[in-house]
């Protein structure tokens, strides 16, 4: 026997019987080496011809189809084999060797489709805040998907997202201005990923048929800008808030949701934005003029009872009687129709007026409540009672462990105060 040439195979013919009966046959490419198998051509009765391997395990012979001439070249068949003759030299089988690869290959292959996404794992990691209480998790996550996603595909493994991606994302956010905020998302992304280090060897994680496959957090080498982390002290002065509150509504697109909130937020003593627009109709009692901050929106955790003056009843009453959408919420979103109103219109809003009114120093959303806490504190209200119109947590253990006592009618007071202070010479109309 000898070498099989390119020639042989393209000249080999339909062969027949002795009865004109065309039969399968078999050319065998000799290497005269024992033992190892043989490259072989199997013709047919159709005359295709087709590689196989050749080979014998305790006087069994099977074959191992290789693939169709002329499509695949002798040369390569003879490559390909060559896996096969070692798997026989070393005393294993090709075929079950070869199964086994297959299967293996199958594994790695449906664990690689289980694996995250970078958008599965914001997904994820947002859904566990939900599902811990955290109110801000909507936020969390439009905020990770605005500055991600115009620079990573969603579709790309979690475990495949380095420290130059996470660099990248935070150096367009420092190059547009936004350094305070790019140590928001930086800490979104580092709790994430740290979300993911766990998520894996989690037993409740098994229903979700996701693993993410992360050995180590990217963001963990990625400094913050700690030029950027400011402790907040801007405050607005009483001629400044009564300017505001009598001028806001009239600035273009900031809309009379928006003009409700932030009036809202200063005649309720500065309540946060976002415990006001998640609370709902049911929380407002009209009778004992009482707004609850119920405790699974309350930043801790804790039923907050809020005394409405005149001035905040008149503003909710305003509030309900153009409710269109009626879904319960107070701030009931006209997007959504199911849910409420989100801070990032309102601090848009703030942001149009800022830039319309020159005469009023740059403030956000957060200053509201620093505003609000300072003006009472100069108008003679006590801390403590600015402290619980705040429903900021008392850590003395009378406070904590035995003062049940809410404190209604020092709240109230107090709040009226207020409300006749921003109101003494103010050109303030309700509309």
């Amino acid at each position: 026997m000898k070498a099989l040439t390119d020639k042989e195979i393209r000249g080999a013919k339909v062969k027949l019987s002795s009865s004109g009966k065309a039969m399968k046959y078999e050319l065998v490419d000799s290497t005269r080496e024992r033992g190892v198998g043989r490259l072989v051509v199997r013709v047919s009765t159709s005359g295709s011809k087709e590689f196989a391997y050749k080979y014998k395990i305790g006087g069994k012979v099977s074959y191992i189809q290789i693939g169709r001439y002329p499509s695949l070249s002798l040369a390569d068949a003879r490559e390909r084999i060559s896996p096969f003759i070692n798997d026989l030299k070393n005393g294993l089988n090709p075929k079950r060797e070869l199964e086994s690869k297959r299967q293996n290959l199958e594994q790695q292959q449906r664990q690689e489709a289980m694996q995250g996404s970078i958008n599965d794992l914001f997904h994820a990691y947002t859904e566990q805040m939900r599902l811990d209480g955290k109110r801000t998790y909507r936020t969390v996550l439009s905020s990770l998907q605005k500055e991600v996603f115009s620079l990573i595909d969603p579709s790309t493994k979690a475990k495949n997202v380095t420290k130059e991606d996470i660099k990248n994302i935070l150096a367009h956010m420092i190059e547009r201005g936004a350094a305070t905020q790019s140590n928001r998302v930086r800490s979104y992304l580092m709790t994430a990923f740290n979300y993911a280090l766990t998520h894996d060897n989690n037993p409740a994680s098994r229903s979700q048929n996701i693993f993410f496959g992360i050995e180590h957090n990217p963001v963990t080498v990625i400094p913050k800008q700690k030029n950027a982390e400011n402790v907040g002290n801007h405050y607005l002065s009483l001629d400044e808030v009564q300017y505001t509150l009598a001028n806001f509504i009239n600035t273009k697109k900031v809309g009379s949701l928006n003009y409700a909130l932030l009036l809202l937020c200063f005649f309720t003593g500065g309540q946060r934005p976002n415990e006001l627009l998640a609370s709902k109709w049911s929380s407002v009692n009209w009778d004992e003029k009482t707004l609850v901050i119920t405790s699974d929106i309350s930043k801790n955790k804790r039923n907050h009872i809020v005394p409405l003056t005149n001035t905040a009843l008149l503003i909710l009453k305003k509030i309900n009687k153009n409710d269109i959408v009626n879904n319960g919420f107070i701030f009931s979103s006209s997007r959504s129709k199911t849910g409420h109103a989100l801070t990032d219109s309102f601090s848009t809003a703030v942001t149009r007026f800022i830039l319309e009114h020159n005469n009023i120093r740059k403030f956000v959303p957060r200053d509201i409540r620093r505003t609000c806490k300072t003006l009472m504190g100069e108008l003679g209200i006590n801390k403590e009672t600015r402290d619980r119109i705040h429903n900021h947590a008392l850590n003395d253990v009378s406070s904590r462990h035995y003062d049940r006592y809410e404190y209604l009618k020092e709240k109230r007071d107090a709040l009226s105060m207020w409300e006749n202070k921003i109101l003494f010479n103010s050109s303030l109309e309700i509309k």
